[in-house]
């Protein structure tokens, strides 16, 4: 039988031949991860038909070097993959995969090819991982999902989680029709997170109520968060207040 070395020789000449999928495909099935890697990554400079889904198969490889190698090529490809049904539902079945990077990855391709839906990114808001969790909220944005998204934003254990959801429920408003008419949900999760004792994450709410609109309540409080002692929410706060009602 050939050696692997022999098999990486057979991919890098391959590689010249703008080979199809088919011809690919058992490289990618190879038994050395050596091979598999270095299949994705002749794949990925290729581009025969199909390469999409094949990358999102190979998510779900055995070996974590070949998982993060296509990874890596699919958010490098993600503007010139066709969002096909295929692809989609690779990437949807590698969201239960248990390498975080994968599934951040996933993520992040489902959103930038409008291949998911709320339901599904909402799903990865209780990810185990931090990244997972800032892609879903991310993939959230692009669906305009604040109601998914207000009712995370208190529970979420990291503070660079909450703090994402501060920004991004300001996003959403900033994209709404009548940005000065807050999303309820928004609003309230804003108001709750004011209150949070990171001071980054109070002064992410307070930044976010200046695009989300800042109501007479919440002016009164950012009043008096003029006065705190970490400068990120006093400016947060004068944010705030340059939207209030007067």
């Amino acid at each position: 039988p050939q050696t692997s070395s022999a098999r990486l020789l057979e991919l890098v000449a391959l590689a010249e031949e703008q080979p199809e999928l088919g011809a690919l495909q058992p490289y990618l099935a190879d038994p050395a991860p050596a091979v598999r890697r270095e299949a994705v990554a002749v794949l990925t400079e290729t581009l025969p038909p199909g390469t999409g889904s094949a990358l999102a198969e190979a998510l779900r490889d055995s070996a974590a070097e070949v998982r993060a190698a296509a990874a890596a090529s699919l958010r490098e490809l993600v503007e010139t993959l066709p969002p096909e049904p295929a692809l989609q539902g690779g990437l949807a079945a590698a969201l239960d995969e248990p390498d975080p990077v994968v599934r951040a990855a996933a993520l992040d391709v489902l959103r930038a090819l409008s291949l998911g839906d709320t339901a599904l990114f909402a799903a990865s808001l209780t990810d185990a991982d931090i990244s997972v969790r800032i892609e879903a909220v991310r993939a959230l944005v692009s669906v305009d999902a604040a109601t998914e998204l207000a009712g995370a934003a208190a529970a979420d254990p990291s503070r660079e989680v909450r703090v994402t959801i501060a920004k991004a429920l300001a996003t959403i408003s900033a994209n709404t029709p009548d940005p000065r008419t807050p999303v309820p949900a928004a609003l309230t999760a804003l108001t709750t997170l004011t209150d949070d004792p990171d001071p980054l994450v109070r002064a992410a709410a307070y930044g976010a109520l200046g695009t989300v609109g800042c109501t007479p309540p919440l002016a009164a409080q950012a009043v008096t968060a003029l006065s705190d002692p970490a400068w990120q929410v006093r400016s947060g706060a004068a944010t705030a207040l340059s939207t209030a009602p007067t």
